[in-house]
């Protein structure tokens, strides 16, 4: 065997192993970035499961967390009950809003009461919100600056408790 066909055999190998042992030894999720995009998307309005008109899109003064989500997304499951902390510890500096995609208001309704998000949630039952905004993975996050003058969307759970995200939103403020 030539040293050329050994080096790829070896390659190849370290490359379907170390996926497989990393999983093994306990790794650390993965989670999303933040990446910006092309045109903020356009304010629009839901119906939240409480009934209320909730506005989608950006406020003047200060930044805002539109999340999509389903309730049969574990990753979502997951990720909803750390966004509520990181929403409930940051008052009222940022707007959070949850959007449900596709899904019964009794489903979505009976999913998010033992979380107590403290936040509202919305119903985006056919989808138009979500394109909208254009996510096409769940869970996904788009975040408007304030007066929104640029947008960023992860696609993919966020590590709401990781100084980068708290320094990222806190960035999206407008300083007064």
């Amino acid at each position: 065997m030539t040293a050329i066909r050994h080096f790829r055999r070896s390659a190849l190998a370290a490359a379907i192993a170390l996926p497989v042992l990393s999983g093994a030894a306990g790794a650390t999720p993965e989670y999303a970035a933040f990446e910006p995009l092309e045109a903020v998307p356009t304010a629009s309005s839901a119906r939240a499961l409480d009934g209320e008109t909730v506005t989608l899109g950006p406020a003047a003064d200060r930044p805002v967390l539109v999340h999509f989500f389903a309730t049969w997304c574990a990753p979502c499951e997951e990720e909803l009950p750390e966004l509520a902390r990181f929403a409930a510890a940051r008052g009222e500096t940022v707007r959070v809003v949850g959007v449900d995609v596709a899904e019964p208001a009794s489903r979505v309704a009976a999913f998010v009461a033992p979380l107590g998000l403290g936040f509202p949630v919305t119903l985006d039952e056919d989808r138009a919100i979500a394109r909208a905004f254009g996510v096409r993975a769940l869970p996904s996050t788009v975040l408007i600056a304030s007066g929104g003058g640029s947008a960023m969307r992860a696609a993919g759970p966020v590590d709401w408790s990781a100084p980068a995200i708290e320094n990222l939103v806190e960035h999206q403020r407008i300083r007064n």
